[in-house]
Formats: C-alpha cells, sequence, structure tokens
C-alpha cells in the first residue's frame, strides 16, 4: 500500500458551533466599542485584550481541524493536537451524530473505531471518508498478512 497519496479531508463545521465559538469575540468587541463611546479607554481596552484571548485560545484549539488519510495511518488534527491512527488497529468506521467530544466541528459525525477505543470525527464528506478509510484499512490488513505468510 505504500507510495498512496495522502488524501486530506477538512472537518465539516456546523453554523451552530461557528456562531458559538466566535460569540464571545465578538461581544466583546461590542462591549470595547460601547466602552469607549462612554468615554471608557481602559475598560475597552481590556475588552480588546479579552477578545483578542478568547480568539488565540479558539484559535490554537481548533485551527485546523482536519483528517488524513496516510499510506498506513489516519491523522487527525485539530489544533495543537495531533495523533495517528495505525490503520491495522482499525476495526470500523459508522456515521453517527453522537453528542460524545472528540475533534470534530459538526455533528455530522464519524466514530472510527479501533481496538483501543473509539474517535469521534466530522469530516466534509463523510460517506467518502467512510468508504476510502475503511479501503485502506482492508488493504493494510491484506498488506500485513501477506507479508507474515
Amino acid at each position: 500500500m505504500r507510495n498512496t497519496a495522502p488524501r486530506v479531508y477538512p472537518s465539516a463545521v456546523d453554523r451552530w458551533l461557528l456562531v458559538l465559538l466566535l460569540a464571545p469575540i465578538f461581544l466583546a468587541i461590542a462591549f470595547a466599542a460601547y466602552m469607549l463611546k462612554e468615554g471608557r479607554a481602559d475598560e475597552a481596552s481590556t475588552m480588546i485584550l479579552l477578545a483578542a484571548t478568547i480568539a488565540a485560545v479558539t484559535g490554537v484549539f481548533t485551527i485546523p481541524c482536519r483528517y488524513t488519510l496516510l499510506d498506513d495511518a489516519l491523522s487527525i488534527r485539530c489544533g495543537l493536537i495531533c495523533y495517528q491512527i495505525a490503520y491495522t488497529d482499525i476495526t470500523e468506521a459508522v456515521p453517527s451524530s453522537t453528542w460524545t467530544s472528540g475533534p470534530a466541528m459538526s455533528l455530522k459525525r464519524v466514530i472510527v473505531r479501533t481496538t483501543k477505543r473509539e474517535h469521534i470525527l466530522s469530516p466534509e464528506e463523510r460517506e467518502r471518508f467512510i468508504e476510502e478509510l475503511m479501503d485502506r484499512v482492508a488493504r493494510s490488513i491484506e498488506q500485513r498478512e501477506s507479508e507474515t505468510k
């Protein structure tokens, strides 16, 4: 299975979640504008600093959020969090709408089950992702079995 081109699937993003993530930033900016209008520049600068901090923390833990099918593993990246799952450890991938926490920005999710745990993902092209992932899993298992014979 070597030399298979990596395939990147960005995370789908639900609008409600985007609003939930961006609302505190815009509210802090709105409060800052109000404070400036009222002549309270010190408090306005504090609110701007708060907005920048919220934006930075949100970005660090959410950007980028993507799933990459590599030669021998699924790479999961959501902000600073990055890890890989060997295809030989994956037992199944199924569609889901679970509310369980995971590196997923949409409720249109995929549960990737491994020999150790479940991983919750939300690729934009869910059905295509599952199909390609399970194809790579099958080829990886076949390759491993042929090498042990």
